[in-house]
């Protein structure tokens, strides 16, 4: 039996491409959103953001999909200046070891759907003030702390 959750997934990935889970932050760390169902019905890496507003978060991987629909690709590492306003998106692999940590559903909807391709994700950083992201030594401290790294 599916539980409720599964059963929207799969009702909003045939009607729109994709899924957003949305996990509000909390005692144990910053909010994310997670795409499910890109990988299936667009060929693309499903997309991970965190530390944001989770609406805000929620409109930059909508972006990101009907961009994705429209044959742009994310999944390797670039900057893209057209998500966040002011502000570039930068997005790097996720290290399978955070596939079950971070991306329960979309490892699930992967499953669920048979693909013979191994289940791939990437993440939508986004940069402090002085436009410096996670990976930098020099970026913020807050920025570090919301925005934990998936790439190793």
């Amino acid at each position: 039996m599916r539980d409720e959750i599964e059963q929207q997934a799969l009702e909003n990935i045939k009607q729109h491409g994709w899924h957003l889970i949305i996990v509000p932050d909390d005692e144990e760390g910053p909010g994310f959103v997670y795409s499910v169902g890109m990988l299936h019905t667009l060929s693309h890496p499903e997309i991970i953001m965190f530390g944001l507003d989770t609406d805000l978060m929620a409109d930059v991987i909508d972006g990101m999909g009907e961009q994705t629909r429209k044959g742009r690709r994310f999944a390797e590492p670039g900057l893209f200046d057209d998500f966040l306003k002011g502000y570039p998106c930068k997005t790097m692999p996720v290290a399978k070891r955070w596939h079950a940590e971070y991306m329960r559903y979309a490892m699930w909807h992967h499953k669920h759907t048979g693909q013979a391709t191994a289940f791939q994700a990437v993440q939508c950083l986004w940069p402090d003030k002085q436009g410096r992201f996670p990976d930098d030594p020099q970026c913020s401290h807050d920025v570090v702390a919301s925005q934990p790294l998936l790439d190793k």
